[in-house]
């Protein structure tokens, strides 16, 4: 059923190059050819202008495979004009947009295109992660990308189709229906090289009164800073600073970014609601809500007011789910 909705709506995957290939974008091709998701989607690399090689290396690794499209940039046009070029050329209903540093494991992006395919009313969803800034993040404790892969396997075999609203994805891996993102002009391109193109593209689906969802069914590795991680803390940080003044601006101030701590805890709530409705043993529910105050104990707020109160309310939380 899965392949056959793959195989006739077509989903385009967009993938951004720029310098780093052994430790970004080679892997990350690597793990989808591995996969085989080339058979089942519409692959589109750019490459954005890299200055270490990484171009002639993209080339070798698609050149035998013909349904992988490739987009040459004479210059480097970022992420959210990198991502425009990629969907500009997209055949398909459904563009997951994903960040060369990840890696795939079997059989998690053809959950994401059949979700969205098979839920009209949404307009992005997004697979949980180990790096993260809102609620998609779960707790991983491994060092070894085999490790963390185990434990994200190990996640979505406890999870019961279960999907969740956001009012903010993280677009390291995320699944847009191509209609709304032409409807919003694509990201901002304002923000280029990169950083809050996806806080811009969330507020905007959200006011526009559209359903942001995660699923806790896929899970992707994600190493979080590769792509930008050859221009220096330094330069990273002023960026950063950069774009937030550019996002503030162009919403008019009117931004209220919920906390990392403040997401998690929103589904620890979540979870605390859906063991009230259930009868009998819950051992697949317990075990994620372990697991996610295992990641809220490590979001301690560093203010004592603000730390002794948190710490309460996850005392309040555990209790709740434990006993009602």
């Amino acid at each position: 059923m899965v392949k056959r909705l793959l195989m006739k709506y077509n989903t385009s995957i967009i993938i951004l190059s720029f310098n780093n290939y052994d430790q970004t974008t080679g892997p990350c091709l690597d793990s989808l050819f591995r996969n085989g998701d080339d058979e089942h989607f519409e692959i589109i690399v750019v490459e954005n202008n890299s200055s270490d090689g990484s171009a002639d290396k993209v080339k070798q690794a698609i050149a035998r495979r013909p349904k992988v499209k490739l987009i040459a940039n004479s210059d480097n046009r970022g992420f959210p004009g990198g991502n425009n070029d990629g969907a500009r050329i997209a055949a398909g209903k459904i563009l997951i947009l994903l960040n060369s540093d990840t890696i795939i494991p079997p059989g998690e992006l053809p959950k994401l295109s059949a979700l969205m395919l098979s839920n009209d009313d949404w307009a992005m969803s997004g697979p949980v992660t180990n790096q993260a800034g809102n609620e998609q993040k779960i707790f991983t404790s491994g060092y070894e990308l085999s490790e963390v892969l185990e434990e994200g396997r190990h996640w979505c075999t406890h999870s019961r189709k279960d999907v969740y609203a956001s009012e903010r994805l993280d677009f390291f891996c995320v699944a847009i229906r191509k209609d709304i993102y032409d409807y919003f002009g694509g990201l901002d391109e304002r923000f280029n090289p990169g950083y809050y193109e996806d806080t811009d593209f969330s507020l905007q689906v959200k006011r526009a009164g559209l359903k942001m969802m995660f699923t806790e069914d896929a899970f992707i590795y994600h190493q979080a800073g590769k792509s930008f991680s050859r221009e220096g803390r330094k330069k990273v940080k002023q960026l950063m600073r950069t774009n937030k003044r550019l996002l503030a601006q162009k919403h008019s101030g009117r931004i209220k970014l919920l906390h990392m701590r403040q997401c998690n805890t929103n589904i620890l709530r979540a979870y605390v609601t859906q063991r009230k409705r259930m009868s009998g043993s819950c051992e697949h529910l317990q075990y994620k809500f372990n697991n996610r105050m295992q990641l809220a104990r490590q979001l301690h707020p560093n203010n004592p007011l603000k730390r002794w109160r948190y710490i309460r309310l996850l005392k309040k939380l555990h209790r709740s789910f434990l006993y009602g």
